[in-house]
Order: C-alpha cells, then structure tokens, then sequence
C-alpha cells in the first residue's frame, strides 16, 4: 500500500502537464491552500444552500 505522500506526488506529476507547474503539498499547507480551501468550502455551501440541501 502506498503512503500518502507518494500518492500526492503521483497525482502531481500527472497535474503538471494541465497546470503548467507541479503544485507542491507546501502551497496546501500555507496560508494560499487556506485561503483556497476557505473559499471552496464557501462554493459549496453556497450551492449546497441553492439547491436546498441545506
């Protein structure tokens, strides 16, 4: 069974090619990934409430 660091380096090499660089497990961790992570959870609660899921 592969770890988890190994399997987010195979899906980001094969990223690279469709982004134009290899996102890194760095990027996640920092203050961009947060920023990132808080407005994909925003989008989904806001469609989530739009389709009256919630």
């Amino acid at each position: 069974m592969k770890s988890i660091g190994e399997i987010e380096d195979n899906l980001a090499s094969k990223a690279e090619p469709i982004l134009g660089f290899k996102p890194s497990s760095k990027i996640k961790r920092g203050p961009i990934g947060i920023l990132i992570s808080i407005i994909c959870i925003l989008i989904v609660l806001r469609e989530l409430n739009s389709s009256g899921v919630i």
